[in-house]
C-alpha cells in the first residue's frame, strides 16, 4: 500500500473516531461514557502511534517499551474508573 493511501486510510478512521467522540457525548451512558471515550481516544492514539512512530517496522526493544507503556495507561484508566464508579471523591 502506497504511503498516500496509508494516510488516507488512517485520516479517515481518524475523523471516524472524532465522530464517534462527538456522537457519544450527546448519549447518555452514565458511566460507560467514560470507559468508551477512552477506548476511543486509546485506538486513535494506537493509529498514530503505528503510523507516525513506524511501530510497525520496529524491533522488539520498542514495541516492548509500548506495551509497557501502554499496559501502565491501562492500569491507570482501569483506577480511574473504579474510583468513579466505587464512590470515590
Amino acid at each position: 500500500m502506497s504511503e498516500i493511501r496509508k494516510l488516507a486510510v488512517a485520516y479517515a478512521t481518524l475523523l471516524l473516531l472524532l465522530a464517534l467522540t462527538v456522537g457519544s457525548s450527546f448519549i447518555d451512558l452514565g458511566g460507560f461514557n467514560s470507559g468508551l471515550n477512552l477506548a476511543i481516544a486509546a485506538a486513535k492514539a494506537a493509529i498514530i502511534a503505528v503510523l507516525f512512530m513506524h511501530l510497525a517496522a520496529a524491533g522488539t526493544l520498542p514495541r516492548l517499551a509500548v506495551a509497557a507503556a501502554g499496559l501502565w495507561l491501562a492500569i491507570l484508566f482501569g483506577l480511574t474508573l473504579a474510583g468513579q464508579w466505587g464512590g470515590g471523591s
